[in-house]
Order: structure tokens, then sequence, then C-alpha cells
């Protein structure tokens, strides 16, 4: 008979906490916790559906920590693929209810680049932007996480890189800095590499001044160790590839994007070819930067 007794109380006990997945949760005194979300990317936007609640608590599947706001909003960083949210609310009285439903956030890329000239790291990576037919230049790759703009690129065997013009928009606005027409649907460069694109050349950083967009630009003195290059590699029979690094710290306040362009000369200042091809269209190459900080819940 006690052990009927025991049985009886640990089925009260289960219906009062409540659980559910992918579903609705209620227990048997009316306490119902349910939720729905939308996301851009990785950003979630919990909308809380609950009833009699009181108090609230998600389980963003990531690890991190509980979050106590009724309608949070959460940043996956580190993270991506099938995740399993749980909501656990408790009424006024103390009773319990909660929920797991399953999201998809975008995969996470876990990537470590070391400037070598061993591209075996960028695998990876998908090519940001391709032209095949581009006179040399033809393919980039741009990897931002951490303290480095890790930039690869590949061509054909014109692609020699002796000296180049490569420009950067940094605060990912393309209608500040200087404004080329070389590049008329989007450029906005803040800064602008020339010289070798190597490893402690006489290159270096010019910063753009001219409020107008205009050619008008500052020597940054000392610059040109900031930039970390494996030099020009062979890859195979018909292909060259080059990678190199930029110091987050050279550029400035960097805003959620960063774009390039690239002009390359030879050893004698003569033009060999633009990246990307210059077109009534054509624009920079804009990478967006991967959120980094541990997303606090909103």
């Amino acid at each position: 008979m006690k052990k009927l007794k025991f049985f009886y109380c640990l089925i009260a006990v289960t219906l009062l906490a409540g659980c559910g997945t992918d579903g609705v949760s209620e227990s048997d005194n009316g306490i119902v916790a349910d939720f729905s979300f939308t996301n851009d990317e990785s950003t979630f936007a919990f909308t809380n559906l609950s009833k009699g609640a009181t108090t609230y608590k998600w389980d963003f599947g990531d690890l991190y920590f509980y979050c106590e706001k009724e309608n949070p909003t959460y940043t996956y960083t580190t993270v991506g693929g099938e995740i399993k949210v749980t909501l656990t609310v408790t009424s006024e009285s103390g009773q319990k209810a909660s929920v797991t439903k399953t999201i998809s956030a975008p995969e996470v890329i876990l990537a470590s680049i070391t400037i070598d000239g061993k591209f075996d790291d960028w695998e990876i990576i998908d090519y940001l932007y391709q032209e095949p037919n581009a006179v040399s230049m033809q393919k980039i790759k741009i990897w931002g996480k951490g303290d480095y703009v890790n930039v690869y690129l590949e061509g054909n065997k014109k692609m020699k890189m002796e000296l180049v013009d490569m420009y950067i928009n940094a605060d990912g606005n393309s209608s500040t800095g200087f404004l080329s027409w070389q590049w008329p649907s989007g450029s906005g460069g803040d800064f602008l590499f020339e010289g070798p694109l190597l490893s402690n050349s006489w290159g270096g950083f010019y910063q753009h001044t001219d409020p107008a967009g205009g050619w008008g630009w500052a020597f940054l003195a000392g610059s040109g160790a900031n930039i970390f290059s494996s030099g020009i590699k062979s890859v195979d029979a018909n292909t060259n590839a080059i990678e190199f690094a930029i110091p987050k710290t050279q550029l400035g306040s960097l805003g959620s994007t960063i774009g390039f362009a690239f002009s390359e000369l030879t050893s004698g200042w003569a033009a060999v070819g633009n990246f990307p091809t210059v077109t009534a269209t054509s624009k920079y190459v804009t990478y967006v930067l991967p959120k980094e900080t541990l997303a606090l819940c909103q």
C-alpha cells in the first residue's frame, strides 16, 4: 500500500513540474511554458508566450549562462547548427513548467590562420569573391576573427604583387574615405597600403585625409612593420597565391564590415591589373567581421 501511495505522489510531482520538447508545456495548475522566435543570421529574438508565469529562465543551449529576461535577444558566437533552447517558467506560487525547442543557427567556423606560406589552414574558409578571367588576381578569402584581418589572394602566374595599392574600407561606410572612380558602386577607402606586399618592406599604410573623398593621404610612420606576408607562393603550374595579415589595431575603429580592392603594379610601377576588375558597377570586396564578444541576453 505504501508503494502505491508513493507511485501516485511521483505522478503528481511530475505533472506539477511539467516538461516539453518542441511544443507547449502545461502543468496541472494551468501554468504554461511556451515561446516563439525569429532570427537575423545568428541573432535570435525570443518571444515569451507563457501563461501564469512570473519569472523566466532561458537556457540558450551554448553552456554559458541562464538569462532571466522575459523576451530576450541573444547572439550565438561560438556554436551553430541545431541548438536546443529551453525556457523554464515559474508561477507566483512556485509552480514550474518548461519547454524545449530546436533552433537552427548558422554554422560557426573555427579557423586558425598562420601566415607561413602553407595554405592548408584556409581550406575550411570559402572564397568570398572570384573572377576566374581577371588579369592577375582572381580569388580572395578573408578571415577576421581574433586580433588580425587575414587575407588569402589567389591568381594566375601574372600575379606577383611586386607593388600594390591596397585600398581598405575599415569603417564599413562606403560613402566616407577615398571615393574611387575605379570602384564606383562602393569604395570608401579609409586606409591605403602602398608598396611590395611583403613583411617589413619599405611599403606602409596611409590614412585618408580628404573630407571630400578625393586623393588625400597621410603616411603612418612605422606602419610598414604592421603587415605580415608569406610573399608569393607557387601553388601549381598555373596558380600563384599569397596570404597576409593586418593587425586590427592598424585599421582604427573597425565597423561591422571591411572592404578591400587592389591595384597590382610591376616593380617599375607599370599597371598589371585590378581586383575587383574595374567596370561601371565594380565595388570593393566586402567581408562581414565575425561577432566575437560573448553576447549577454538583451
